[in-house]
């Protein structure tokens, strides 16, 4: 198993952040997260990834984010709210296009279920860190965060 010096701070935003357009590396010889976004300048996108090729065990890609697990943790998170009225809204606000918002929404009306709600995703993004980490044969060291991610 590989051991890499990473916060994990930094290693939670980058998962819920990456996607097509917005991808993060983790450099294990500088202990750093590297952000490439599709907005970046094209001639520093064919560098960084040309390095990657020459490089390829020293940067750590990290996965992209699939919209259906959000949605996932939503639709559970709904059937876990003790409040039965609260709960079959948020399961209605689920059913079609717009969910994200409108599931975001009911949530601000209850300040006390929207902290649950977080915590509830942040316990669920952990999980996906921790099976593509064995996944991937590492083994994080967590680390205080000093830099912030390099763009």
């Amino acid at each position: 198993m590989k051991k890499v010096r990473i916060p994990m701070d930094e290693l939670m935003d980058a998962f819920e952040n990456c996607s097509v357009e917005h991808q993060y590396y983790w450099d294990t010889e500088e202990n750093r997260m590297i952000f490439i976004s599709e907005f970046s300048e094209m001639n520093e996108q064919e560098a960084f990834y040309e390095e990657v090729d020459r490089n390829p065990k020293r940067y750590i890609a990290i996965p992209e984010r699939e919209t259906r697990s959000d949605y996932n943790d939503m639709a559970d998170f709904a059937n876990t709210v003790e409040d039965p009225s609260l709960s079959e809204k948020l399961v209605i606000a689920l059913d079609g296009k717009g969910a994200f918002r409108r599931f975001k929404n009911i949530l601000a009306a209850y300040p006390e279920e929207r902290q649950k709600w977080f915590l509830f995703k942040e316990n669920r993004t952990k999980e996906r860190i921790n099976m593509w980490l064995e996944e991937e044969s590492i083994e994080a060291i967590d680390v205080m965060n000093k830099d912030k991610i390099e763009r």
